[in-house]
């Protein structure tokens, strides 16, 4: 027997001065027009791309009056959600995007892993 999806979902909800925002799943439109934007076949502006991502919480964000900067913030973690999975969106919010800061919180591989790689790549070596 299979639950029902919304007894399986966990939410995204964000913190921002001092509020918790429910940021809505993607619709299946909103996911087909996500993924055309990503994948470069489809051009938006910021504000439809935010209402894209962030659904009826990014008019909550804007009667409250949120600051750009943390919307922005929203729509990439949002966004990462959508993509990747929670566990990017929590990079993506705790850095805003920084690659170098990303980079820095990427899980390292163990030290098995990283010598069984250099073993694998010196196999290869004529």
């Amino acid at each position: 027997m299979f639950n029902d999806f919304n007894d399986l979902y966990d939410p995204l909800v964000l913190p921002i001065n001092g509020k918790q925002y429910t940021i809505p799943p993607a619709s299946f439109e909103a996911g087909v027009r996500i993924n055309g934007i990503v994948g470069g076949a489809e051009k938006m502006g910021d504000e439809e791309f935010y209402r894209l991502v962030l659904g009826s919480a990014f008019d909550e964000m804007r009667i409250d009056d949120v600051p750009a900067t943390a919307i922005d913030r929203a729509g990439k973690t949002a966004l990462a959600d959508f993509q990747v999975g929670r566990s990017m969106a929590e990079i993506m919010w705790k850095t805003g995007g920084d690659p170098k800061a990303i980079q820095e919180m990427a899980p390292k591989p163990n030290r098995a892993a990283r010598r069984s790689k250099g073993t694998a790549a010196a196999s290869k070596t004529p």
